[in-house]
């Protein structure tokens, strides 16, 4: 009954020790989900300290950029002061009325203008430094506002958004484990406090027993001595026993300590196992039977709703868990979405686009076509009437040599007809007239007229066809004009021989007389 007892507290010291490393275990993973937790903050700190660190920066550089300002303005003060001391002292230098004594020397004067020349123009490197820092600020200043805008429009990075999230899960998760923790802390000590009590109860009721056991034992001894030393010898092997059970936890205890690490319910079923089965081999009284019973069966309902606990917990550490990947799957979902409704759009604008960018080329494409046909038109069309104008000079042409052929067999018969006095009569007279009058030019005159006419139709048909033509034409004219006048000159000459001719004749004739 002892070595029972014996074994039934070893195997409760064991299941305590299980449990002692199960907090531990608990203890360690709740520091390492501390220690998750403070790293992650960590990083979301940094990136807070970032985000201030680009503040200040940009509030240090408008502050550099309103000093800057100020120095600029001061130079340009400075400036407009050395202006007008110029101009003042260019003022008194052509004045001259100022009085001997307050006059400045000259080369007093040439080397404070030199020193003033020297200021003015290191004073405008200045302000062309003054400005192109100032040029280079605004430029950073904005770059540097357009990407605190990007950041402010931007959503945050899956890396935020899954840290936070992971934050928030680990944060869960620790004060689920903390509250199982606090849960199976009061289970326990509520277990130990019902197992001291179970102990002692046992505890006085094996001292009766073993009281009436001692009693039964030497009432036999004095019947039976062979018996009574059996008895004797028989209870003397509980030391040897007590030694081998505490090798067989020793021996347990690394078979333990190397087994896998089992399940709460799986070793709190053992223990129950166990106890029932000790208290079960225990009861040996007749009257206390049934009440020992009903203490195991407590016991035993005790622990196995222990077990049913230690299981629920795990069960809703598990939902937990399971909650909270499906938190953090349903963020990543909706995310996914946004970014794929945003691409869609993003498509859609570049379709769009895309489509007004073609019907803008094809109607840069039938314009260019339309250009094209209407240049090779205006082509044709100045072709045609540089042709025509052509074949119009070539008539021209024409009609002048027949009209010359005309005049010079006009200017042959007066010249046969005026070689006789006798041809001489009003006709004659008449024929003359209207030959001086041909070679006067005024046929030719019609003729030019004509041919200025033409000339000026082809210009107004024909304006590109440049004006070496139109020299041709005028020279053609010129010399026709030059040709003519050379002609009519020839007939006076010789219309005035003919009338001396003719006085002559007549005087001879006079004279026959």
């Amino acid at each position: 009954m002892l070595d029972r007892r014996r074994k039934s507290f070893q195997k409760f010291h064991w299941t305590r020790k299980r449990l002692r490393t199960e907090n531990r275990l608990l203890r360690q993973r709740i520091d390492y989900l501390e220690q998750e937790s403070s790293a992650l903050a960590d990083r979301l700190i940094k990136g807070q300290v970032n985000l201030a660190q680009e503040a200040e920066n940009c509030m240090s550089i408008s502050h550099e950029l309103h000093k800057l300002r100020d120095i600029n303005s001061d130079a340009h003060r400075r400036l407009e002061e050395a202006y007008d001391t110029i101009r003042e002292l260019s003022c008194k230098k052509n004045d001259g009325c100022i009085d001997t004594a307050t006059q400045v020397d000259d080369t007093s004067m040439i080397e404070h203008i030199h020193a003033l020349q020297q200021e003015l123009i290191e004073t405008h490197v200045r302000e062309a430094d003054n400005e192109n820092s100032i040029r280079d600020l605004k430029q950073r200043i904005q770059e540097l506002e357009l990407s605190n805008k990007r950041l402010k429009e931007r959503p945050p990075d899956d890396g935020i958004a899954g840290l936070q999230e992971e934050l928030i899960s680990v944060k869960m998760r620790e004060a689920e484990a903390s509250l199982s923790l606090k849960e199976m802390r009061q289970r326990l000590a509520e277990l130990e406090q019902q197992w001291t009590k179970y102990v002692q109860i046992r505890m006085t009721d094996g001292s009766a027993t073993v009281r009436s056991v001692f009693e039964r034992t030497t009432s036999t001894c004095n019947e039976n001595p062979s018996a009574s030393s059996n008895a004797e010898n028989s209870p003397s092997p509980t030391p040897s026993q007590v030694g081998a059970s505490q090798g067989q936890q020793q021996q347990s205890s690394p078979q333990l300590s190397s087994s896998a690490p089992q399940s709460a319910r799986q070793r709190l079923a053992k223990l129950t196992a166990s106890l029932i089965g000790v208290a079960s081999a225990d009861c040996t009284d007749g009257g206390s039977e049934s009440v020992r019973e009903l203490e195991d069966q407590l016991m035993g309902v005790r622990i196995r709703e222990a077990d049913t606990v230690a299981e629920l917990k795990e069960m809703r550490q598990k939902v937990m868990e399971l909650e909270t990947q499906n938190h953090v799957c349903t963020n990543q979902l909706k995310r996914q979405d946004e970014e794929l409704k945003r691409l869609r759009e993003e498509r859609d604008t570049s379709l769009q686009k895309e489509k007004e960018i073609k019907e803008q080329m094809r109607d840069e494409r039938r314009k260019a076509i339309e250009a094209e046909s209407e240049l090779k038109e205006q082509s044709v069309m100045q072709r045609l009437k540089y042709s025509e104008a052509m074949q119009h000079i070539a008539d021209l042409k024409q009609a002048i040599a027949h009209l010359e052929l005309k005049k010079a067999e006009k200017w042959t018969h007066s010249q046969l007809r005026g070689s006789s006095v006798c041809d001489l009569d009003d006709e004659s007279i008449g024929a003359l007239g209207s030959r001086q009058s041909v070679t006067s030019g005024d046929a030719l005159s019609i003729g030019s007229e004509d041919l200025t006419a033409i000339i000026a139709d082809m210009t107004v048909r024909v304006p590109d066809l440049g004006d070496d033509i139109l020299l041709a034409a005028v020279d053609e004219d010129g010399s026709a004009t030059e040709t003519e006048d050379r002609r009519a000159a020839n007939k006076h000459k010789l219309i005035d021989e003919d009338g001396n001719d003719t006085t002559d004749s007549g005087l001879q004739m006079s004279d026959g007389l």
